[in-house]
């Protein structure tokens, strides 16, 4: 899969992203925010949103927590029960530790916490949750990455072209050539 798209992808709410290098990341609304906004990680925007660098699983990872630490937004740096492979994409186990300890297990126990994508059908744990039962992320830095370091997950089946794509936010052919 793909995780970045050069072109901005319009969802069922009229709500345009894109997410380009370095943790920007651009929203357009079409009824409130006439022009494009762009938040950098560090940043809390009109939106209610904090964004939050989370790296590790990739150089790129951001959470969004709402402004009033209720629920955030993980994607891959901190999934249900796990956390994102750091095996590739610029991953670092030391990072997505460092990572989720100081941006997310910082927020309130009772936080609602969204992970991108659950392979067991879950959709919402709490961070007190994580801190308690998480089997990698409840561990000291040392444990955490020797569990990463063997994981010994089978190497993803179209990651040879994934990858190049999602380093290039998802943008296809050449660089100079306009973008429809």
């Amino acid at each position: 899969m793909i995780a970045g798209s050069g072109r901005p992808q319009v969802d069922a709410l009229g709500t345009r992203v894109r997410i380009p290098p370095r943790q920007m990341v651009e929203f357009q609304f079409k009824s409130e925010i006439k022009s494009a906004m762009t938040t950098v990680a560090g940043e809390r925007h009109r939106l209610g949103l904090d964004v939050r660098a989370t790296p590790g699983h990739t150089n790129g990872c951001v959470t969004y927590v709402l402004n009033d630490c209720s629920i955030a937004f993980t994607g891959d740096a901190l999934l249900i029960r796990g956390c994102g492979r750091t095996d590739f994409q610029q991953g670092s186990s030391e990072s997505l530790y460092h990572s989720v300890h100081s941006q997310i297990f910082t927020l309130p126990d009772q936080c609602l916490l969204y992970p991108a994508h659950d392979y067991t059908g879950q959709t919402v744990t709490t961070v007190g949750e994580e801190k308690r039962l998480n089997p990698r992320l409840s561990k000291s830095l040392s444990e955490f990455i020797a569990i990463m370091n063997n994981l010994n997950l089978p190497y993803p089946k179209q990651i040879d072209e994934a990858l190049p794509a999602n380093m290039v936010c998802g943008l296809q052919g050449n660089p100079g050539e306009p973008h429809r």
